[in-house]
């Protein structure tokens, strides 16, 4: 879905798919939500892992 980002009189507005998502918001927070919202779309899932931590847990199970 396409993902815009409007200036309005009280800071920015972001939309995603005809809905709105943000409103009276920074220009750069609007931006990393459209960024979160595109990765969510192909797929990213928010885990709160970082991936260098799976990947090391995963090597260190590996190796026993």
């Amino acid at each position: 879905m396409p993902g815009t980002i409007n200036k309005t009189d009280g800071g920015y507005r972001g939309t995603w798919g005809g809905r709105t998502v943000a409103k009276h918001t920074s220009k750069s927070r609007a931006e990393s939500q459209q960024r979160l919202l595109r990765a969510i779309e192909h797929g990213w899932r928010p885990t709160g892992k970082k991936k260098r931590d799976r990947l090391a847990s995963a090597l260190r199970r590996k190796k026993k």
